[in-house]
């Protein structure tokens, strides 16, 4: 309990320190965040037996955004480290991640290993669409191009795809968004075309200060591929 209170006043901090970088250079932007949420959801599955912090880190400038994620179960059953660049071009964002999940904590330099089949890295090239001032409808379109992503029958990539197309809508202060992700063909995701990550998310926000605020969110997941369904409940600092 009290790594997580320090936790939460060094983001606290952070944020100060990130509006008075964006006061003095608006064309660099640092942000700084850590989420909590009672599971870890990602694409139709469940990551972890507990509680997951997750800070993130990030720098932009000129539509170019640069950052680190990471997600700790509190219990140790999910470690996660990822890295991230991004580019935004009008109305589509595209993003090249390096996914780092292993499946225990870091040990020999793991993270340093790239060799196909021993890898714990995936490389996944994303491409999202969303045109929010002139309708609800957004679309995000995800292979993973590199690693971890292995048939077990041949050894090779799968290639696995995810496609996730979402409505999203304000209801006076409260964020909502309805999403139906599938995967075209068999791959991590399931073993033939199915529909993966059917669900909803909410949030709202709360202010603390002018600059601060808290996050609530809530997001129901069911996987229609293997039946089953989750809800998480999410404060973002």
């Amino acid at each position: 309990m009290k790594q997580l209170v320090l936790l939460i006043v060094a983001v606290f901090i952070l944020s100060v320190l990130r509006t008075h970088a964006e006061s003095a250079e608006s064309k660099h932007e640092f942000d700084f965040s850590v989420d909590l949420y009672t599971k870890h959801l990602w694409r139709g599955f469940n990551n972890g037996n507990s509680v997951s912090i997750q800070p993130a880190i990030g720098y932009s400038y000129s539509g170019f955004t640069a950052g680190a994620w990471a997600a700790v179960s509190v219990d140790g059953s999910y470690h996660e480290f990822d890295l991230y660049i991004t580019y935004k071009l009008g109305s589509f964002t595209v993003t090249f991640y390096d996914y780092f999940c292993p499946v225990k904590p870091l040990t020999d330099n793991e993270f340093f290993e790239i060799q196909q089949g021993k890898t714990k890295h995936t490389f996944d090239l994303n491409v999202a669409y969303s045109q929010p001032d002139k309708h609800p409808f957004a679309l995000t379109v995800a292979t993973m191009i590199y690693g971890d992503d292995l048939n077990p029958a041949n050894g090779k990539n799968y290639f696995s795809t995810y496609i996730q197309p979402s409505y999203n809508a304000t209801f006076y202060t409260v964020n909502m968004q309805a999403f139906a992700g599938f995967t075209p063909f068999e791959s991590y995701y399931s073993q033939s075309a199915a529909f993966v990550n059917t669900g909803v998310s909410l949030a709202r926000k709360f202010p603390v200060t002018k600059k601060f605020d808290i996050e609530a969110k809530i997001k129901l997941a069911y996987n229609p591929a293997i039946n089953k369904s989750w809800i998480s409940f999410g404060i973002g600092l």
